[in-house]
């Protein structure tokens, strides 16, 4: 399994995710400290779990696995709020690595913020974007992550559906990198699939970008 995922990575797994639209959330779990745990119950299906390794990597899982005893305050918080809540539909933002799970319960309108970057958080928002909990309270330049605060997306990246042949020349040229490491920053493929279009496009990937006319 890779380590953390991309923009394309995301952009799938909300397409696969949107197929449990309807489920409802019967539990939240804790398993471990960077790990969030949603078991839902799509209609006529039986329960999967979503896994959330924080930062890092989210995916659907049906195996048994241990959960703790005693539940986490986060997890109690996801517990309070989202307790069978249904899935309404899960969106990437942009083609940035980050999800949102839209939900309707109890509680109303709420949404499940997952960021998959570097160190990554979890934020559970109300229907006005304000933050009742995240997993880690953070702080950064432009925005603070913390309860009670109107959360701010982080500044968006590129998406490479939206590249043209001008705006791919001028990043290459204005590149003082290698090909793939241009590619996989500026145009926002990621290491994996900025290496495998220089392969299958017959590019040297270690050329530097500014040489490729």
């Amino acid at each position: 399994m890779q380590e953390q995922m991309s923009g394309f990575d995301i952009r799938r797994i909300c397409s696969e995710f949107n197929e449990f639209s309807g489920a409802h959330c019967k539990k939240s779990y804790q398993p471990h400290h960077e790990q969030i745990v949603l078991r839902i119950k799509p209609k006529d299906q039986s329960q999967i779990d979503i896994v959330i390794v924080k930062g890092k990597r989210i995916y659907a899982s049906n195996r048994d696995r241990l959960v703790p005893r005693q539940p986490s305050a986060f997890a109690m918080i996801l517990r309070k709020y989202l307790a069978n809540a249904r899935l309404i539909s899960v969106k990437q933002h942009n083609f940035d690595r980050v999800l949102i799970f839209n939900f309707d319960g109890k509680a109303g309108k709420l949404k499940l913020i997952v960021e998959c970057f570097r160190n990554g958080n979890v934020i559970l928002l109300d229907e006005e974007d304000i933050i009742i909990q995240p997993l880690t309270h953070t702080k950064y330049q432009d925005r603070i992550l913390k309860r009670g605060m109107k959360y701010i997306f982080p500044p968006s990246q590129i998406n490479p559906f939206e590249l043209n042949l001008d705006s791919i020349k001028d990043m290459l040229e204005s590149s003082n990198k290698e090909l793939a490491r241009t590619l996989a920053g500026k145009a926002n493929l990621g290491n994996r699939y900025a290496n495998a279009l220089c392969v299958t496009s017959g590019l040297n990937p270690n050329s530097m970008a500014s040489d490729i006319s």
